[in-house]
Formats: structure tokens, sequence, C-alpha cells
């Protein structure tokens, strides 16, 4: 868990913290350089979660060394899923 301080807004506590795989964290389902050690320092102060399609079928491998709970939504209304 992190706090963090957005001005004009105010505190918010952080237990977990979601994001997409490819054009997030990846392009062309290629991992970027240096996220995957970014992720596993935040992972040690916060939940990390991360959503995809895989397109690519890459998401499992590139995250395995990673810290994070990998959820793959199945095919239909991924939109929807991510909700």
């Amino acid at each position: 868990m992190t706090d963090v301080t957005i001005p004009g807004f105010g505190r918010l506590h952080l237990m977990h913290l979601v994001l997409d795989y490819n054009g997030t964290l990846a392009v062309d389902g290629r991992l970027l350089p240096n996220v995957a050690e970014l992720l596993n320092i935040l992972a040690k102060q916060i939940k990390v979660i991360v959503l995809t399609a895989d397109t690519f079928g890459s998401a499992a491998a590139a995250l395995a060394d990673v810290a994070c709970e990998l959820t793959i939504l199945l095919p239909g209304d991924q939109t929807a899923a991510k909700r």
C-alpha cells in the first residue's frame, strides 16, 4: 500500500495498480525496456495487476519474472471485462 498526494485533489491510499499489457507495458507484445524491473519495485509497495487480451500470446512469458497478477481476458467483450 502506498499514499499519493495529488495537488488540487488530495491524498489517495492505493492498494492496487491495474495496468493493460499491450500499448501500456508492451508494444506489439514485447515488454518495453526496464518495465519488468520497475514493476517489481512497485510490487514491493502495491499489488500490481495486469489485464490483457494477449493478442500476441506473449504476456505470460514476458511477465514470468514479474511480481504481478496476470489476467488474460477471453475473446468477446473485453472492454466490459476490464470494468
